[in-house]
């Protein structure tokens, strides 16, 4: 529990400390924001770009079937974009959202 809140707690400081704007296409953002709805801490209406974003991201079998394991895989790459985010908060974001389908 305590290196969760360090987790999400660094990665907070980090998104707040940078001079640039974020996008709701910022894989740091995202990372962000599904960690703390992993975590039961939705980061609110600021989170709901980032959120879309995420769950936007589909991958279909042939004859329009949800894949949930090319999704999840698609998904995992879009995170590990952000090069500062933890990679074990990236698994966890996975491993609950990862093969849902958006």
């Amino acid at each position: 529990m305590m290196k969760e809140n360090t987790i999400a707690v660094a990665l907070l400081c980090l998104t707040a400390c940078t001079s640039t704007p974020t996008f709701a296409a910022d894989p740091c953002q995202i990372v962000l924001c599904m960690y703390g709805k992993v975590t039961g801490n939705s980061g609110g209406s600021e989170c709901r770009s980032a959120e879309k974003a995420f769950f936007s991201l589909n991958a279909f079998k042939k004859k329009g079937r949800f894949d949930p394991s090319k999704t999840s895989n698609m998904r995992k790459v879009l995170l590990g974009q952000c090069k500062t985010a933890d990679p074990a908060a990236i698994a966890k974001i996975i491993g609950e959202f990862g093969r849902i389908r958006g």
